[in-house]
């Protein structure tokens, strides 16, 4: 498919800014200005690629995997290489060839790429122009993004380089009914409840983007009891099922209750993913996964848990898991006064202790039993 990559200022990657309202008495002196804006927005094509601010980027689904984001926060501590490395990718540079102390995450002059930025438009996220002048849906990629826009050195500023799907500004009315139709919106909350699109947050990241915790098991277990189906055609590189992840968290939610679990202890979290893989693989292979219309193993069903694969993601030392919980962890200890912490940890012991007591009491009465029964 051919790309053009739209130049909209003297810059080789324009910063596409939308015009904030213009009073009334200011309307008619900067209409002039504001008209050859409109039409660039308006004369965009599917396919363009143009580069804009995370700020002016509209999401389309209400939810978040919190714990996706949290091990690419960690990753980032750890070397910020794995960041300027997610930046190059995401705007098309195919990685970082280079960077030094001086390197900011908003300005990519700062760093440089292996390839010129925009040239892998494969990896580019996608939008959605409109219904009104200026207005940008986005379409893939909520949680990279988000993660930019999170990250302490990151923000509202941080430019990022898109690839045009739709041009709908002249949809009017038929906008919402429109992305419905080509699967370009996802109106399901946190609680699995259906949403309406003016309930859609009005920014990325995670303050605004609830947390999923299904989408975050169903997240970690790709490739461990599902298996995204392979693509159609040479050409295509990502999955042809739309919201695949999304659905099969709506399926684990109506099957298990992960309330029970303290996500933030990370052995809770590794019981409540080895279930949740049990019981996708236990799910019939013909039962309809989520709003997909899909049956489970259409949706990549495996016939059994991958045991290894989940054994390396639970115990792995840079696994997206343990990165994870390694950031909840710190995060958790550092918001937390340590008194209560202390506390915390003094009851979880004492419930372990009883436990095993109960336990040992059992046994006890359990050849208690066998003895009288045998004499």
């Amino acid at each position: 498919m051919h790309h053009r990559l739209v130049l909209l200022s003297s810059s080789l990657f324009m910063l596409f800014t939308l015009s904030l309202p213009l009073a009334a008495e200011e309307a008619s002196e900067e209409s002039v200005e504001n008209q050859d804006e409109q039409s660039e927005y308006q004369a965009l094509e599917n396919g363009d690629i143009i580069t804009i601010t995370l700020d002016q980027l509209l999401p389309t689904q209400a939810v978040l995997d919190h714990d996706a984001e949290n091990a690419n926060l960690q990753r980032y501590k750890n070397d910020l290489k794995f960041m300027y490395d997610d930046l190059c990718r995401l705007n098309g540079g195919k990685g970082i060839k280079s960077w030094d102390e001086n390197s900011v995450p908003t300005d990519p002059n700062s760093y440089t790429c292996k390839g010129k930025l925009g040239s892998d438009s494969e990896a580019l996220s996608t939008i959605v122009v409109g219904p009104e002048d200026g207005v940008l849906y986005l379409t893939t990629n909520h949680t990279i993004l988000s993660t930019f826009w999170d990250m302490p050195n990151g923000g509202t500023s941080v430019p990022i380089t898109v690839k045009v799907n739709h041009n709908l500004i002249s949809s009017g009315d038929d906008f919402w009914a429109e992305m419905i139709n080509d699967k370009e919106v996802w109106l399901v909350n946190q609680k699995g409840k259906k949403v309406k699109p003016d309930d859609l947050p009005e920014y990325i990241g995670r303050k605004q983007l609830k947390h999923d915790k299904y989408l975050s098991l169903a997240h970690f277990l790709t490739g461990i009891s599902y298996q995204p189906p392979k693509p159609d055609g040479k050409d295509n590189k990502q999955a042809t099922i739309p919201y695949l992840a999304l659905n099969w968290a709506l399926a684990l939610r109506g099957k298990m209750k992960i309330s029970k679990y303290d996500l933030n202890d990370p052995e809770e979290y590794a019981t409540a993913i080895t279930e949740a893989a049990t019981i996708m693989v236990d799910i019939p292979d013909d039962e309809i996964i989520g709003k997909s219309k899909l049956t489970a193993k259409e949706m990549g069903q495996m016939d059994a848990v991958d045991s290894k694969a989940l054994e390396a993601l639970l115990t792995g030392e840079n696994t997206n898991f343990t990165l994870a919980t390694t950031y909840r962890v710190n995060k958790k200890e550092k918001s937390t006064p340590k008194a209560v912490l202390e506390e915390q940890k003094a009851q979880k012991e004492k419930e372990e202790n009883d436990k095993k007591s109960a336990e040992s009491e059992e046994v006890k009465e359990s050849a208690k039993g066998d003895v009288e029964g045998n004499g």
